[in-house]
């Protein structure tokens, strides 16, 4: 019996050591997470700075939360800033601070678990470090950063030109880069259509800013990276609003074509393309400028679309072959326009050119007696409206703009004039 009795008594003592030591090797392993006040640094107001203070194989690292209490607006007991009467924040301030608190450590808490997960060593540092990493891929203004540099590097610079516009925009809006990603709400976006509005935008300019923000917060979400709850941008209407057609009647382009600008190059050369565009079907400006003379072939213009990809092929008429010889050049474009060794350059030589040639085309409307606003992208609604008036099938003009929708197409065209809708009824209700 007494021997049985040591046996047992041992045996208890292995079973009631057993939790301890797990319980020791867990400590050892698993790094802490404490929110406390950092004692040994008091500020000149006599607060103090509130950290997170990681602890991880006795090693010890704190973050700073950017919050500064005095002892007795913290509870060290709950790990929480306190209300009290006379306190120097208000109570629905106290609230934002520990929603904000118990975010983050949320997130040091979910780093932790990866870190475990993955069953190597780490140390205090590593959990601050990678903090550090999302804290600032998390940030609004440089989450967006991310997503233009990447539509660089896929090569769509015309998007990532885009939400550049975009990001300075909300940069303007949120005037700090303390917001974050998830701080991102219906509210937030209302705000910020708000802001773009008072500045005196026009409807169609908010909702372009509006769709590239939400293009890239969409990216973003598909990404990984931490969004708020729901859809902020449900009930957001960012279409384009109808607008007045921009197309010239056949009276103002003969004056523009009749006109003689050989006195002001810069203007010739406006119109010149303007009218090679017209004559190309309307063929879109940054097709045109990037436009090479191998695309020239058989009598043909064979080129695809910047924008969609479409392969289209243009006759080469009488009138297209006299502007191209005017403008012959040793360069491999059609006209002298761009200049570059790479992409970004080409693209930024376009932009240029697009500017100075609706400059131009201004001063070349005002010499003809025109007071429309005279753009490159004219060309196109007018040679679409034109062919209308002519009687040619919606199809057929879709196809020669190279629209892959004859939706599309309805946008470039011109409504007929009342009267000749006030001529048609009359005709049909002739009974």
């Amino acid at each position: 019996m007494p021997m049985k009795s040591g046996v047992s008594r041992k045996r208890h003592a292995v079973f009631f050591c057993l939790p301890v030591v797990l319980f020791h090797v867990k400590y050892i392993i698993m790094a802490t997470i404490k929110l406390r006040l950092n004692r040994g640094r008091v500020l000149r107001d006599g607060t103090y700075p509130l950290v997170f203070q990681i602890i991880h194989s006795r090693r010890k690292r704190v973050i700073y939360t950017g919050f500064r209490l005095s002892m007795e607006e913290f509870d060290f007991a709950e790990a929480k800033v306190l209300c009290f009467p006379g306190s120097r924040h208000t109570e629905q301030e106290v609230k934002q601070m520990n929603r904000y608190l118990c975010r983050e450590r949320r997130v040091l808490e979910r780093i932790v678990k990866v870190l475990e997960q993955r069953k190597g060593e780490y140390g205090a540092g590593d959990v601050v470090a990678r903090y550090r990493l999302c804290r600032d891929g998390q940030q609004l203004l440089r989450c967006f950063d991310l997503q233009v540099e990447r539509k660089l590097t896929e090569g769509k610079l015309g998007t990532a030109s885009a939400w550049r516009s975009t990001c300075s925009s909300l940069a303007s809006f949120v005037t700090a880069h303390s917001v974050r990603l998830q701080d991102v709400d219906a509210a937030f976006v209302r705000r910020y259509e708000d802001f773009l509005v008072c500045r005196g935008m026009s409807r169609n300019t908010v909702g372009y800013y509006l769709r590239n923000f939400r293009a890239m917060y969409n990216q973003a979400k598909k990404a990984g990276y931490f969004v708020g709850k729901g859809n902020p941008f449900e009930g957001v209407s960012a279409r384009p609003c109808r607008t007045t057609k921009r197309a010239l009647p056949e009276e103002f382009l003969q004056r523009i074509q009749a006109t003689d600008f050989s006195a002001f190059p810069h203007l010739d050369l406006a119109r010149d393309l303007f009218l090679f565009s017209f004559f190309s079907r309307g063929m879109p400006f940054v097709d045109l400028v990037y436009l090479k003379k191998e695309n020239l072939a058989g009598g043909v213009i064979c080129y695809r679309r910047r924008k969609t990809g479409q392969e289209l092929r243009v006759t080469l008429t009488a009138r297209l072959e006299r502007l191209i010889a005017k403008y012959a050049n040793p360069s491999e474009y059609v006209f002298p326009l761009l200049s570059g060794k790479n992409e970004v350059e080409l693209r930024h030589a376009y932009r240029l050119a697009l500017e100075r040639v609706n400059c131009n085309l201004k001063t070349v409307a005002k010499s003809c007696g025109i007071e429309l606003p005279l753009t490159t992208y004219v060309a196109r609604h007018s040679w679409a409206t034109r062919a209308k008036e002519l009687g040619v099938p919606l199809a057929v003009i879709s196809e020669g703009l190279g629209h892959t929708s004859e939706r599309t197409t309805r946008i470039y065209l011109k409504e007929f004039d009342h009267s000749v809708v006030d001529e048609v009824n009359e005709r049909v209700s002739a009974l």
